[in-house]
């Protein structure tokens, strides 16, 4: 199999694993160029193998027939601190955003910030009471699941770099 061949399998497999992963971030996990990058992920599109969603000013790149009412949650989650308040909510159920400050060690600015993503990604749900305002997760089943699939993944391409490592 030629170079360019195992470049453009690399980059299907890697979009497979990480749904929503963004050009840029592809290019890194590829430890390709950018434009070699650019230009086995336009081929793949082209033929029909990923699609590339722009949302929010961002682009991301989903398998061909990934399921649309989970791009949103794939999206979220190649942030570490939007994770880390996502695996908190799992965990913790109803929670405000002091006790998920406490519990993460974030800033409750930055919980602030990565809850209203949760929010608008329709992942979290925010019911205002009369003494604190609570987060809760929507479809806990869903997301923890969503949630520990992505960082066995995660898990598994750092230690095949790891890996590939010792080949030099």
């Amino acid at each position: 199999m030629s170079a360019e061949n195992l470049n453009r399998l690399r980059a299907k497999e890697l979009v497979s694993l990480f749904p929503g992963v963004h050009l840029r971030q592809l290019q890194r996990l590829l430890n390709a160029s950018f434009n070699t990058t650019r230009y086995h992920v336009d081929n793949l599109e082209r033929d029909g193998e990923v699609f590339c969603s722009r949302e929010a000013g961002y682009s991301r790149l989903f398998p061909a027939g990934f399921d649309g009412g989970a791009r949103g949650l794939y999206s979220v989650l190649h942030n570490k601190s939007t994770r880390h308040v996502l695996r908190t909510l799992v965990t913790g159920g109803r929670l405000t955003n002091g006790e998920i400050s406490a519990a993460t060690g974030l800033p409750r600015s930055t919980v602030s910030e990565h809850t209203e993503l949760l929010c608008q990604a329709e992942l979290a749900a925010k019911s205002v009471t009369l003494d604190a305002v609570v987060y809760e997760i929507r479809d806990k089943a869903r997301v923890g699941e969503a949630l520990a699939m992505f960082e066995r993944n995660l898990i598994t391409v750092a230690a095949d770099s790891f890996v590939d490592l010792w080949d030099f």
